[in-house]
């Protein structure tokens, strides 16, 4: 095979002995694809993030954000924030994003990760039911964006229609589509799926930002007269989708981001939202300073909210691709489908915080609010997301 450098000429031996095989239509597809490449920037890309790549070591001084802690306040407190937070999301400030562009595959689950059930009730349903609950009490109708992905876009929006969007107004449902990138393989070449057109993967959660802005996701906003984003994933179990006391949080304190954290166990292997530089980061357990594992007292969960004016304007700025090394289907040098390691590219949504001038955090109880659906069996499983829903009266 060619190597990426050689690819302007399009003389890869795996694309140019398929088109020799491809209808007219797959032949003008592929080219097409390829013509919208900067080859470039993917050679540029995979020499930085590859082979040239290392862990990025915080600049400047690194300490643990400031923090309120839900359990250490007073429940004055507790309800000047809720009443604070309810009144916003009443007066329609606030907007539910969800980042669902996964699928089941490591819980040995068909389709798209949100479609999976404990006892009859989806994880959609679920963070449905808790919207239109908040929809009731405030005589509101909230606005909930849902991020899918080109692996799980129509089965999502399928399921949702089958069930009737869950008594959810549908037009207050707007569901959108993370960007794709090219995966290569470790030698830097351009792939083949199945279906004879290039290989690409999601480009990490962090895409959610450009694509709210190619999709008029941000506008649309605007429009509603939205302020703040409440974003969270599809995974965990316990979230609190819309909570108040963390939108009355991020109310008061007016900041760009405010974030909700757990504290972490001993050795967790979890990232750590943290300072560094003056900046709010996430920090990964493996890039933390020798001697430091166990300095750092927020755990990361992945619900963040973000005021709509900064988000607007931090989604022009690029944010840096991380690697991830995956076994993907792809063909082979004999057109079979074969399953190789395969070279992603990802962006993580909280490396917008660099560009965020003041933040807030709120720590909340491991046992009311996180439980990660990661897996079918052991940590972070079916088993344990199912006990922590009982634990907590859901089921």
């Amino acid at each position: 095979m060619a190597n990426i450098q050689d690819l302007p000429k399009y003389n890869h031996h795996l694309i140019t002995e398929m088109m020799t095989m491809m209808s007219e239509n797959e032949k003008n597809n592929l080219e097409q694809q390829l013509g919208t490449l900067d080859l470039d920037e993917i050679k540029a890309l995979y020499e930085e993030v590859y082979v040239n790549r290392h862990v990025e070591v915080p600049a400047g001084e690194v300490t643990d954000v400031v923090t309120e802690v839900k359990d250490e306040m007073t429940a004055e407190r507790v309800q000047e924030l809720e009443t604070l937070g309810l009144e916003a999301i009443q007066a329609g400030k606030f907007a539910a994003l969800l980042m669902a562009g996964g699928q089941g595959t490591r819980l040995a689950h068909k389709g798209p990760k949100g479609t999976f059930s404990f006892d009859g009730m989806s994880l959609f349903e679920m963070q449905a039911s808790q919207l239109k609950t908040l929809n009731n009490q405030l005589n509101i109708t909230i606005q909930w964006f849902i991020m899918t992905s080109d692996i799980n876009h129509d089965e999502t929006v399928d399921f949702f229609t089958n069930n009737l969007y869950f008594g959810y107004p549908e037009s207050a449902v707007t569901f959108f589509k993370q960007p794709n990138i090219v995966a290569l393989s470790p030698s830097g070449e351009l792939l083949l799926n199945e279906g004879s057109t290039l290989l690409t993967a999601p480009n990490g959660n962090g895409g959610v930002f450009e694509a709210m802005a190619a999709t008029g996701i941000y506008d649309a906003m605007t429009e509603h007269g939205i302020t703040h984003v409440y974003l969270n994933n599809i995974d965990n179990v316990l979230v609190k989708v819309l909570d108040p006391v963390l939108c009355g949080l991020a109310v008061e304190s007016g900041s760009d981001v405010t974030t909700k954290t757990i504290a972490p166990l001993e050795g967790e292997s979890v990232g750590r939202v943290i300072m560094a530089n003056g900046k709010k980061r996430v920090m990964e357990y493996t890039e933390l300073p020798e001697g430091m594992e166990n300095t750092f007292n927020n755990a990361n969960i992945g619900i963040h909210i973000f005021r709509l004016d900064f988000l607007r304007e931090a989604s022009l700025k690029q944010l840096p691709y991380h690697l991830a090394i995956k076994n993907l289907a792809q063909l082979d040098d004999d057109f079979e489908v074969v399953k190789k390691e395969t070279l992603k590219f990802e962006k993580f949504y909280f490396d917008i915080f660099q560009h965020a001038e003041t933040f807030s955090t709120l720590q909340v109880e491991r046992a009311a609010e996180f439980s990660p659906l990661k897996n079918k069996e052991g940590k972070d499983s079916i088993e344990t997301a199912r006990q922590a829903l009982k634990d907590n009266g859901v089921l």
